[in-house]
């Protein structure tokens, strides 16, 4: 069974790797929620799971997945794999 904690507690990649080419629906949010944030969302659902990529007004991009916030910024293999899927603006590398 996957658990996002157990991989980022592991940092174990190719797990997550593995967990991320699976088949997904995808949709993306309006730029502008209610609850007033600003941004868009992409989000991809599979069985109980949900990944959510943000992308915040200032370009940023931010990570979750199933309710667990991925901090892209840190030196672990997990946020330079995650960065690796992303343009360098977006990752907050620029």
């Amino acid at each position: 069974m996957f658990s996002i904690s157990d991989i980022i507690e592991r940092d174990a990649v190719r797990d997550l790797e593995t967990f991320m080419r699976q088949g997904w629906q995808i949709c993306t949010t309006p730029s502008l929620w209610a609850s007033g944030w600003a941004g868009s969302m992409l989000i991809m659902r599979r069985d109980a799971h949900e990944i959510r990529v943000w992308r915040r007004p200032d370009g940023i991009a931010e990570v979750e997945i199933d309710d667990v916030l991925i901090d892209t910024k840190a030196n672990t293999r997990i946020a330079r794999y995650l960065r690796s899927l992303m343009p360098a603006e977006a990752a907050g590398m620029e």
